[in-house]
C-alpha cells in the first residue's frame, strides 16, 4: 500500500513538472522582454517609429559609434569606474575588519554595536537625504568623487559587516590563538588567515557593492552638479533627457545598453567565484 502511494505521488510529481518550466520561461520572458525593446530600440535610426517589439527596418550602428565617439559617455565611465573602486574597497576592508573585531570581543559592548548595526540597516536612505546632502556641503564634500564614494561605503557597511559577522562567527578562534602562538599579530592573522575563508561573501558583496555603486543615481544626482563629475547613469539620464525628453531615442537606448554593459559583464565573470567560495567554505 505504502509503495502504490509513493508511486502515485512520483506520478503526479512528475505530470504536473511541466508546469514549473513553464511559470520558469514565463518569468525569463517577462524580465527579459524590457531588455530585449532597449536592445531593439538602440539600431534604429530615429525615424523608425514602428512597433517596439518587431525587429528594426534597417539595422543602425550608427547610434553606437556615436556613443563610443562621445567624450561625455568616456568621461562618465572613468568617472563611475572610481567611484567604484573606491567604494567597494571602503566598504569591504572597514567592514570585514568590524565584524572580526565585535565577533572576536565578544562582549555586552560589542553585542550593543552589533544590535545597533542592525537597527541602522532598517533606515532607508532617502530619509537621511537632507541632512546628507548639508553634512556634505557643509564639509566640502559636494562635487567630489571621493566625498560621493565615502558616502556610497558608509551606506553600504551596516549590511556589510552584517554578512561578514555571520561567517567569521562560524571560524573556529583556535585558528586565531595558532597564529597568535606563531607570533602573527592581530592584522597579520586577519589578512592572512581570516580573510582567505571570507572568500564566498567577499565576491558577493563585491558584486552588490559594484553594482549599487555603478547604478546609484539619487547621491549623484544631488552631489555631482558639476558635468565634468558625472557618472554614467547621469550620463544616461541626459542622453534621455536631450531635447527635453523627444530627443534621439534610438542613441539614448545606445547609450543605455553601453553604460550597463560593464557591469553584466563583472557579474558574469565573478558569478563562477561565488560558487567556488561556497564549496570551499562547505569542504571547510
Amino acid at each position: 500500500m505504502d509503495k502504490t502511494k509513493v508511486q502515485t505521488k512520483g506520478t503526479l510529481f512528475k505530470e504536473t513538472k511541466w508546469w514549473y518550466y513553464l511559470v520558469a520561461i514565463l518569468l525569463v520572458v517577462i524580465y527579459l522582454l524590457p531588455i530585449y525593446v532597449l536592445i531593439n530600440l538602440s539600431f534604429r535610426t530615429i525615424q523608425d517609429i514602428g512597433s517596439k517589439v518587431r525587429l528594426p527596418e534597417i539595422m543602425n550602428l550608427g547610434n553606437y559609434i556615436s556613443v563610443f565617439k562621445s567624450s561625455a559617455v568616456w568621461r562618465g565611465f572613468i568617472n563611475t569606474v572610481i567611484l567604484m573602486v573606491e567604494t567597494v574597497v571602503l566598504e569591504i576592508l572597514v567592514s570585514a575588519l568590524g565584524a572580526y573585531g565585535l565577533v572576536r570581543s565578544s562582549n555586552r559592548l560589542s553585542e550593543m554595536i552589533r544590535t545597533l548595526n542592525m537597527g541602522i540597516m532598517m533606515i532607508p536612505g532617502v530619509a537621511l537625504l537632507v541632512g546628507t546632502y548639508s553634512l556634505m556641503v557643509k564639509f566640502n564634500m559636494a562635487n567630489t568623487l571621493w566625498g560621493l564614494a565615502l558616502l556610497s561605503a558608509a551606506g553600504g557597511i551596516p549590511a556589510t559587516m552584517f554578512m561578514y559577522a555571520n561567517f567569521v562567527s562560524s571560524i573556529p578562534v583556535a585558528l586565531d590563538e595558532a597564529a597568535m602562538i606563531d607570533g602573527a599579530g592581530v592584522l597579520r592573522t586577519f589578512f592572512q588567515i581570516i580573510m582567505p575563508q571570507l572568500k564566498a561573501v567577499t565576491v558577493t558583496r563585491i558584486i552588490m557593492s559594484a553594482t549599487g555603486s555603478w547604478n546609484n543615481y539619487l547621491m549623484p544626482m544631488y552631489l555631482l552638479q558639476d558635468k565634468t563629475k558625472h557618472t554614467i547613469i547621469l550620463t544616461i539620464k541626459e542622453a534621455f533627457n536631450t531635447g527635453n525628453g523627444v530627443g534621439d531615442l534610438p542613441k539614448a537606448c545606445a547609450t543605455c545598453v553601453v553604460g550597463l554593459l560593464p557591469i553584466i559583464v563583472l557579474y558574469l565573470f565573478l558569478q563562477r567565484y561565488i560558487i567556488e567560495g561556497q564549496i570551499d567554505s562547505s569542504v571547510k
